[in-house]
């Protein structure tokens, strides 16, 4: 009897013999509709409705945002428990290195508290493909056994990438439609459910040189009692983390559609540079959500400034 040479065929020979085991099949990484970025979720985790990535009934969550890939440098650059306290996450160590087929990865673990709950917290920011990935879980403490730590980690085992859906689709797969765009350009969506528009040829703008929109939507129920949307729009302008010292210009409160509508305008200076920066927010307060639009320009930038009320004005609710 002769035996065939080549390595590959004895290992198809010692298969057929049921000598050899056929190897298991790994799950396969789930995405988000035309997300470049996904995994295996853990047990009970599900794809999310209102963002880009999972949820569990207990409250857990993965949300997934989605770059370009010169981005990563940009991310793993303030990538340590100094450059994310502000942001009110306590850091367990220094952070490590992660690994993603075909890529690379850092992954800090941490705790964070948010609305009286405490979470444990997992941030990774990866690239691979053409693109780079920030996957952000936390799991509220009273959850840990539905949502174990051993389970989380192996989910960020499994992170992947593929090629992304285009502009327009990603555009057409929001929960809304915006009618206007004013000679803004899209960019990109984050989360799955957010806009990014700009008024300039860069994708990528670290200086903060072009004007941009942003439209997102609250996620999950936000209710704002009859009377408070004011003080709430007010408050939300303080989180816009690209100005500071945002004083208030202009207020205007309106209707639409039975919705509640706030928009401010403002002034401040850029965090980065320093230059005075103009600023533009209007919620539509919809029941339990909210839709939020913002827009930075330069405090010279009059037009572009009122380019963005016609935006804001433009969007419907799918």
């Amino acid at each position: 009897m002769s035996f065939p040479r080549s390595r590959h065929a004895v290992l198809r020979l010692l298969a057929l013999l049921g000598l050899l085991a056929a190897p298991a099949h790994a799950a396969e990484a789930t995405f988000p509709p035309t997300g470049a970025v996904g995994l295996v979720p853990p047990p009970g985790m599900v794809p999310a409705k209102a963002f880009a990535g999972f949820e569990h009934p207990s409250g857990a969550s993965i949300v997934i945002i989605e770059m370009p890939a010169e981005a990563y440098g940009q991310l793993v650059a303030k990538f340590t428990p100094e450059a994310l306290g502000p942001t009110g996450f306590v850091a367990k160590g220094t952070g490590e290195g992660l690994s993603v087929t075909g890529g690379e990865g850092r992954l800090l673990r941490g705790s964070q508290s948010a609305n009286g709950l405490a979470y444990t917290k997992w941030i990774a920011v990866v690239r691979g493909g053409a693109g780079t990935g920030l996957v952000t879980v936390q799991v509220p403490e009273a959850a840990r056994r539905q949502v174990p730590d051993k389970a989380v980690e192996a989910a960020l085992g499994t992170i992947a990438f593929r090629a992304p859906g285009n502009v327009a689709d990603q555009i057409a797969a929001l929960p809304y439609s915006v009618g206007d765009l004013a000679g803004f350009r899209p960019v990109r969506t984050l989360m799955g459910n957010a806009l990014l528009l700009t008024d300039g040829p860069k994708d990528i703008d670290p200086e903060g040189e072009q004007a941009i929109v942003i439209v997102a939507p609250s996620l999950g129920q936000v209710p704002v009692a009859p009377g408070q949307e004011g003080a709430f729009a007010r408050k939300a302008l303080g989180t816009i983390r690209e100005v500071r010292d945002i004083a208030v210009t202009d207020e205007k409160n309106s209707t639409l559609g039975g919705a509640a509508v706030v928009r401010l305008r403002g002034t401040g200076s850029d965090t980065r540079s320093g230059r005075m920066m103009g600023v533009h927010q209007t919620i539509r307060f919809d029941g339990a959500g909210y839709l939020r639009v913002i827009g930075l320009a330069g405090a010279d930038q009059r037009d572009v400034l009122a380019r963005i009320d016609r935006i804001a004005a433009s969007i419907a609710v799918r």
